[in-house]
Formats: structure tokens, C-alpha cells, sequence
């Protein structure tokens, strides 16, 4: 029996888009900061093509394991994956044409840090492009979804928890600049939940109960995943409409 694949995040919908067009082309050699699965290393590692490199680094040994495991796109660059925390002194990793990041910075703390060595290993004129989220009023409909916003609210109730920085995203502009970095391109996405399209939200809530419960912010019980999806899709059909879930900040900046 062939089990159904969960739906794709919505939330790195932007990526493609963003990535693909900040400037790394074949030879590059690009990092990956808190490469998490090796999504978005995969996607770089195609763009800067075989003659190419890609360091790929995270802190958590399991993510690191998936992406070792996951197939390369054709024509890529090799990718090395490495375990290194970011809140730390970064180990010798020589320098690069391009360094990426989606959703790290938000979890580290001291961002502002963690920039300054990367900018540190940054060839003159590189890239350095991420993606960072940041709380707002968020979700929004064509009327009220207290589940959703529940949800929604859960997870960057988590996310402060855990010594995250949710507003991040806001900030991420300012950070880039104190570090000696050029603005290029600056741009914000909406995450939108579509009238019959699976929704994400089930498998979000899955991965992140442990951490909800770890810290507090809601029992097993409370979210009743055996039940979540249903009531989710309940709440979608009483609503109807685009659902907008949340918001993308996208920024590539010049190292000058």
C-alpha cells in the first residue's frame, strides 16, 4: 500500500523565486546556513552547477542524516554537510562567492553575531541571501478562523520560548547593513492557504507538538492531533476564500 506524501510547506513556495535569481551562477562556491533537510542546499547546488561546491551546515545530527540520503538534482554542485552550531565560533570553512540561509536566524541569539562571521568568510562582493518569518496578525480570512490562529499562534509562542527572536525578519535589512553588507533586493511574500488545496497545517502541528510540549505552550490533548486535519478542513469550507497564513522576508545583500 503506497502511503500519501504530505503536503509541501507552503512557506518555502518564495524560495525558488528568491534564490534562483540573487546572483549565484556555475563555479560558485556557496554556503548553506542551517541547511536543516538540504532543501535549499539541493536547490543552490544545481545553480552553481558541477564545477561548483556547496557547504551545507546545521546543528541538528538527524536533519543532517535526511539530507545526506536525499538525491541531488541532476548537474549540481557536490555538497558537504557539516554539524555546526551557529550560535558558536564557526569552525575553518574557507571562504565563499554566496552564503543562503532559510529560517536560522530567527532561532539564534545573538543574529546579529552570527552575521558578522559569516560576513567574515564572505569573498569581497559576495552574496549573502535569506529567508526569515516574523510574527504578525496573522492568519487573516474572510472571516474569523480561531483554529488557525490558535495554531498559528502556538507556533511562535514555541518558537519565543525556545529564546527565538520572531520579529527577526524586521530587522534583517539593519542587520545586513551594520555588517558592511549592500542591499540589493528586499522583498516580503505572503503565504496563502488556497480554498482546496491539502492543507499543511496538520503535518506543522505533528513536527512541532514535541516542542510545544517541552515548552509549555499546549498539551497533546489540547491539539488533538487525531483530530486536527478535520477540523481544519471544517473551518477551511465554513471560511472559504484564500487563507493568508503568513508573511516571507526575503533579502540579498553585497558584501562590500
Amino acid at each position: 500500500m503506497s502511503h500519501q506524501q504530505p503536503p509541501a510547506n507552503p512557506a518555502n513556495t518564495p524560495s525558488q523565486r528568491f534564490f534562483a535569481g540573487i546572483g549565484i551562477t556555475p563555479g560558485m562556491r556557496v554556503l548553506d546556513v542551517g541547511c536543516g533537510n538540504g532543501d535549499l542546499s539541493r536547490f543552490v547546488a544545481a545553480l552553481a552547477g558541477p564545477a561548483g561546491e556547496v557547504v551545507a551546515i546545521d546543528r541538528g545530527a538527524d536533519s543532517l542524516a535526511m539530507a545526506r540520503v536525499a538525491d541531488a538534482r541532476p548537474n549540481s554542485a557536490p555538497i558537504d554537510y557539516r554539524q555546526v552550531d551557529l550560535a558558536e565560533a564557526l569552525p575553518e570553512l574557507g571562504k565563499f562567492d554566496a552564503i543562503v540561509g532559510r529560517r536560522v536566524l530567527m532561532y539564534l541569539p545573538d543574529a546579529a553575531a552570527t552575521i558578522d562571521r559569516l560576513r567574515s568568510i564572505a569573498k569581497p562582493g559576495a552574496i549573502i541571501a535569506f529567508q526569515e518569518h516574523a510574527r504578525a496578525g496573522l492568519p487573516t480570512g474572510l472571516s474569523e478562523l480561531p483554529l488557525h490562529r490558535q495554531l498559528y499562534d502556538w507556533t511562535w509562542s514555541t518558537v519565543t520560548a525556545e529564546g527565538g527572536e520572531v520579529t527577526l525578519a524586521l530587522r534583517l535589512m539593519d542587520l545586513l547593513k551594520t555588517a558592511g553588507c549592500a542591499i540589493e533586493d528586499a522583498r516580503c511574500e505572503a503565504i496563502l492557504l488556497q480554498s482546496g488545496d491539502p492543507s499543511f497545517l496538520p503535518t506543522l502541528a505533528r513536527a512541532m507538538l514535541p516542542r510545544m510540549i517541552e515548552r509549555g505552550v499546549t498539551t497533546a490533548a489540547e491539539l488533538d492531533p487525531d483530530t486536527l486535519a478535520d477540523r481544519i478542513d471544517q473551518e477551511r469550507r465554513t471560511v472559504g476564500g484564500t487563507i493568508v497564513w503568513d508573511l516571507a522576508f526575503l533579502v540579498a545583500a553585497r558584501v562590500g
